[in-house]
């Protein structure tokens, strides 16, 4: 009996010793190994295993059907730098992550006012693809959000030469997605750079509409529409819809009866000539 448990408590020692000599697993993203790879820095072994959210190891079958869940995955190294497991992650959750990180970790200490183009084209992809895959959360709007005005802050509405067009778009997208007080304090700007040929017409048009939407007051131009409960579209309240044609003509924009019927709405008001 003494002898069994003595096995018993060696074979519980030698698994703890063993426990603690596993090597030490470090986390990196799937941008680092690919650089690794690139770099032959990186062993990677066919006896890789890949583990579900649960925790549960997955078939080759089941790698190949979640293979786009793979650029979110934690991919663990060892010391040597021996891939040794892959942990998926909620994909949602790490892309909602990596876009929110700030985009200047010194705030506008980072900031070249000369050169703006690569930041504005970050912050343009940001907003854009966030919408585009649904993740249209806050942490997001605020992060591009805190750029957008710490670049105002210290350049002042951009030169054209340091930004680009699709920079100005980045500018009005983030305002435009912003708080109503935002929308409001920067709107002078965003009109000031219309006269100055930065901006679209139609699309300080919509930053109106949706400013005095913001105040409760008619919209001009008719771009603002309401969803019902049941899924159906409106249109918000509008003031003299006998001559909205004319005013979105003057901005650029095509007729209110066929931008609504992309929300299967009826506009059957006679426009005055």
């Amino acid at each position: 009996m003494k002898y069994n448990q003595l096995v018993i408590l060696l074979f519980i020692s030698i698994s703890m010793i063993s426990c603690e000599q596993d090597p030490k697993l470090t986390a990196i993203t799937y941008d680092q190994m690919m650089e690794m790879v690139e770099k032959n820095q990186i062993t990677i072994p066919n006896d890789v295993i890949y583990y579900s959210l649960d925790g549960k190891e997955l078939s080759k079958e089941q790698r190949k059907s979640l293979s786009n869940d793979l650029p979110f995955a934690d991919w663990m190294i060892d010391s040597d730098s021996v891939l040794v497991k892959v942990q998926l992650q909620d994909s949602d959750k790490v892309r909602i992550a990596q876009k929110s990180t700030p985009l200047l970790r010194n705030g506008a200490r980072d900031i070249n006012c000369d050169n703006l183009g690569g930041l504005l084209q970050n912050i343009y992809l940001r907003d854009q693809d966030s919408r585009a895959d649904n993740l249209n959360v806050a942490s997001i709007d605020e992060a591009n959000l805190t750029a957008v005005e710490q670049i105002l802050g210290k350049c002042g509405m951009p030169a054209p030469e340091s930004v680009g067009k699709l920079g100005y778009s980045a500018i009005w997208l983030v305002i435009q997605h912003a708080s109503a007080d935002k929308r409001k304090k920067y709107f002078p700007m965003i009109k000031k750079g219309l006269e100055d040929g930065l901006f679209e017409k139609q699309d300080v048009a919509l930053m109106e509409d949706r400013m005095l939407m913001d105040d409760g007051q008619p919209q001009l131009y008719g771009s603002q529409v309401m969803m019902n409960t049941d899924g159906t579209y409106e249109l918000y309240e509008l003031q003299d819809p006998e001559n909205v044609d004319a005013r979105r003509k003057e901005m650029g924009m095509g007729s209110l009866a066929g931008y609504l019927s992309f929300f299967n709405i009826d506009f059957n008001v006679p426009q005055k000539e």
